[in-house]
């Protein structure tokens, strides 16, 4: 078949990652090309063709919405602008992944999912750690029985951040460790609590501490910080038995037991590139009309979407706050939604 022709909006630090990455995969897999590049900054668009070369760019991405050679978009533009790029080229009919968070805001996140079944086109969220050998490993592990009774999850999101004006610690950092409590513990939380403050000036939230509750008793710990001076993404699971600790950018797991520690063994992956590939197979096999999973599917964005609100709404109110997502949405015929999402408490 074709490659899946992908135009990437936003070239800033993780736009331009994926740029890179879309023009590795047409080289060594010929299943995606990259079809344009959009930013609203001249200056970043120069740089980009300096370092890409002669592609085709645009100022403003709503030139390509009328693109007949434009199938899909790689959104990479700022948090805010999520709903709003993702929403006009739904409605023309491309398929969409978007950076996490999928939106700011819950309903907006549940329309980008209705837009993207009425309309019949494939959303994804970049919840890159879906393609995580680590995690997957770590899963495996969880499932496996080794730890005996899971009893809680500490995970550690942290890393030196200059101070931030238009964003915040919570949105920022926060999709990631809910979205890979999800895919471990195939649960959403029943209730949410969260601390924040902001310390350099007059900045936005810069630590965060949030505790989410599970109906079968489980308790997870997130710790997100731009203070931190080390980088870390870092989850451990406490079990009866042992506890696993994987740190998810070697993608480096650790099994401590009473006994002693061994290492278990990960091949790591190439996250984005995997993410990227999973998108095209699933645009591919939705215009095929055969049956597919979409494991980073828009219906998880959103549920991310809504803990991170519930975590906000905790901070300001000064409480805790019971999650409850919405009910199933219909989905597409052919197209199958992670077996997780829909399970949640009252």
């Amino acid at each position: 078949m074709e490659p899946l022709q992908i135009s990437v909006v936003g070239a800033g630090y993780w736009g331009k990652k994926v740029i890179r990455e879309i023009l590795n995969l047409a080289k060594t897999t010929g299943r995606v090309s990259l079809c344009s590049v959009v930013d609203n900054s001249p200056s970043v668009l120069e740089q980009c063709a300096k370092e890409f070369g002669p592609l085709t760019y645009h100022l403003n991405y709503r030139d390509l919405l009328s693109d007949p050679y434009v199938s899909a978009v790689h959104i990479c533009s700022p948090n805010a602008s999520h709903f709003e790029v993702a929403s006009e080229f739904l409605r023309s009919k491309r398929d969409v992944l978007v950076e996490k968070p999928l939106a700011l805001r819950t309903r907006e996140a549940n329309e980008l999912v209705r837009l993207a079944q009425t309309n019949n086109r494939v959303l994804s969220t970049g919840h890159l750690h879906r393609f995580n050998n680590g995690v997957r490993e770590l899963k495996r592990v969880v499932d496996s029985g080794v730890l005996g009774d899971t009893y809680y999850l500490r995970l550690r999101w942290t890393g030196l951040l200059p101070p931030q004006k238009e964003r915040d610690v919570i949105t920022d950092l926060g999709p990631h460790p809910f979205d890979i409590c999800n895919d471990l513990l195939d649960l959403w939380p029943a209730k949410i609590s969260c601390r924040s403050r902001g310390y350099r000036g007059q900045t936005s939230d810069e630590v965060a501490f949030i505790t989410a509750e599970y109906v079968n008793g489980i308790v997870a710990n997130i710790e997100l910080s731009w203070l931190d001076y080390e980088k870390r993404r870092e989850v451990t699971v406490v079990g009866s038995d042992a506890v696993a600790t994987l740190d998810c950018l070697d993608q480096k797991l650790i099994l401590q037991r009473p006994d002693g520690t061994e290492s278990i063994p990960v091949v790591p992956s190439n996250t984005l590139g995997e993410e990227i590939l999973h998108f095209a197979q699933c645009v591919e096999q939705k215009r095929r009309a055969v049956a597919y999973t979409n494991i980073a599917d828009g219906t998880i964005g959103a549920g991310v979407v809504r803990l991170l609100e519930a975590s906000k709404r905790s901070l300001y109110e000064d409480r805790n706050v019971q999650v409850k997502l919405p009910e199933a949405l219909e989905i597409p015929a052919g197209e199958q939604t992670h077996r997780g999402f829909w399970k949640l408490g009252n």
